[in-house]
């Protein structure tokens, strides 16, 4: 299931569903208009329900589009489990789905008069379902890349400070050799003076 994701500004998304809004809202009256006596549910105004209420009339739809005796019924369920699945106050619109049932419901509709507002749809729905994926595919490898930047800045935190901590032990070392060198050298003078001194005992 795609969610909706949220982006500043203006964008194709944001574009694709106030249009998907405009139709439904002028594809529903025209519904209502011409099938008065179907069921209630088939009638009803989506943009007046609640988010939760999406849920339970999505399971009713399915009920009726599967158990209902009339073909006519069952086929404009198909066309209002559509409508509620892509709603824009669905709390999980599911636009594959949606697509689902824009499909089944074109196969089926024996009055083919809004057909070609139907397949706009489903075009609109199809261009907002393969850019809602491609906004998850980005969301996901900027996610990935921001894990691999905030392990690599530790790792070079660490890493800063053992060069520093060998730093401080070279220096140290450096001090060590430098101090040996001297007594080194200390040494060998007095080895000399020795020398000197035993050479001058002999003569």
């Amino acid at each position: 299931m795609l969610k909706q994701g949220k982006t500043p500004g203006a964008t194709p998304c944001a574009a694709y569903l106030i249009l998907i809004g405009a139709l439904i809202s002028s594809f529903s009256c025209s519904l209502s208009a011409r099938h008065g006596r179907f069921q209630p549910l088939l009638q009803e105004d989506f943009s007046l329900l609640a988010p939760e209420e999406f849920p339970p009339k999505i399971k009713q739809l399915e009920d009726i589009s599967q158990n209902e005796e009339s073909a006519s019924v069952r086929t404009r369920a198909l066309f209002y489990l559509a409508l509620a699945h892509m709603h824009y106050r669905n709390p999980s619109p599911d636009y594959p789905k949606a697509i689902q049932y824009l499909d089944s419901y074109i196969a089926l509709e024996p009055d083919k008069k809004d057909i070609d507002e139907i397949v706009a749809w489903k075009r609109t729905l199809l261009a907002l379902d393969g850019a809602l994926r491609e906004h998850e595919k980005l969301a996901e490898s900027f996610a990935r890349l921001k894990q691999q930047h905030d392990r690599a800045s530790k790792d070079r935190a660490s890493l800063d400070k053992k060069i520093s901590e060998l730093g401080q032990v070279v220096e140290r070392q450096k001090k060590e050799l430098d101090g040996l060198k001297e007594t080194i050298h200390k040494l060998d003078t007095v080895q000399q003076e020795i020398e000197k001194k035993k050479r001058g005992i002999k003569k």
